[in-house]
């Protein structure tokens, strides 16, 4: 089925060198589609993390959580939520303004306005507590890196528990989702869906980061 936008989306991303045509066949369930999406990001040398997916329905939720931005087009409610981003109008070529978006933010479902709010404005404070989510996510991460490496769900899944709520804190709501969908996964047993979901954390972090000192740099201590 050709959706309306599908021509203009894949014309757009193919000039930008975005996409690669690969055959994957004919997908049925959650499982398969994430495992095609891990099976194409090897070959191109890529996590699952530093992908753009685009899906609708629920046998698309796993690849959508897995993927650096999952775009969810005209979704139900169940789908819409495990998404970044949901569609819900237009052609596929709608994502185009979510790349441009994506790009613009760096950092997608991040409102640091959050943590502004937290600390009343004050800059040194904003500084202080800004620096401190850095490092602590910083050691989450390295703990992640080691658990991935040794398949060990139980550090997983209590590395995302520790993460989603101070994320939220500093309004970094995506990130928080995905550190849920990683404690969610790794306490079920589902360890592809955990390990892809884990390898997507430090990617969004390193955006995360980057935001933090452009805003620093710019509200800088009286």
């Amino acid at each position: 089925m050709l959706y309306p936008g599908a021509e203009e989306l894949a014309d757009a991303c193919k000039t930008a060198g975005m996409t690669v045509d690969v055959a994957i066949g004919e997908l049925s369930d959650g499982a398969e589609k994430l495992q095609a999406l891990q099976a194409t990001c090897a070959k191109l040398g890529l996590q699952a993390g530093q992908a753009i997916v685009l899906g609708s329905s629920a046998s698309d939720i796993p690849m959508l959580q897995a993927a650096g931005l999952g775009a969810a087009y005209r979704p139900s409610a169940e789908v819409a939520e495990h998404s970044m981003v949901a569609i819900q109008t237009g052609g596929f070529d709608r994502l185009l303004q979510v790349l441009t978006l994506h790009r613009a933010e760096e950092a997608p479902g991040l409102d640091l306005s959050v943590l502004e709010m937290l600390v009343g404005h004050d800059a040194t404070k904003f500084r202080k507590f800004a620096l401190l989510f850095i490092s602590s996510m910083e050691t989450v991460l390295t703990e992640v890196d080691t658990a991935v490496a040794q398949k060990d769900m139980a550090t997983l899944g209590a590395m995302g528990h520790r993460a989603k709520s101070t994320a939220l804190n500093i309004g970094a709501t995506a990130f928080s989702r995905q550190c849920l969908a990683l404690e969610q996964t790794s306490r079920a047993q589902k360890v592809d869906e955990a390990i892809s979901i884990a390898q997507g954390l430090r990617p969004m972090f390193v955006a995360i980061c980057q935001a933090i000192h452009q805003r620093m740099e710019t509200t800088q201590p009286t």
